[in-house]
């Protein structure tokens, strides 16, 4: 008899990170405009790059394919060093100008959800 292991929801963290930033951005929206481009660009440099390292994680599942899923988690963690590196880099050529401090603070908080990353996902 063969089981296997469901896979954890863990999409729902993404899902949670794209809200959050959102939210941030329309709170910075009240500062100015350019705030709330830098906060939602500084959700989204956590985001996408967190949603990809989910993707490469939980691509591969179960003790036969062990060589896999270590290999796809050296990779999406390097590419997720690589895409955030790349989004501040997009940030700072593209946005201007930058407020600084929403591009930090969004990306910060955005990053923090990580802690309760097993709760979002019901785990």
């Amino acid at each position: 008899m063969s089981q296997t292991i469901q896979r954890p929801p863990v999409f729902r963290i993404t899902l949670f990170q794209l809200g959050l930033s959102g939210l941030i951005a329309l709170l910075f929206m009240l500062k100015s405009q350019e705030a709330a481009v830098s906060a939602l660009a500084g959700g989204m440099i956590c985001t996408v790059p967190n949603a990809y390292f989910i993707y490469k994680a939980f691509k591969y599942s179960g003790a036969r394919q062990i060589d896999y899923v270590l290999r796809s988690l050296y990779q999406g963690g390097t590419w997720k060093i690589v895409l955030t590196a790349i989004g501040f880099a997009a940030a700072f050529k593209l946005i201007n100008p930058v407020d600084f401090m929403a591009l930090f603070s969004a990306f910060i908080a955005v990053q923090a959800t990580s802690v309760f990353a097993s709760r979002i996902a019901n785990l």
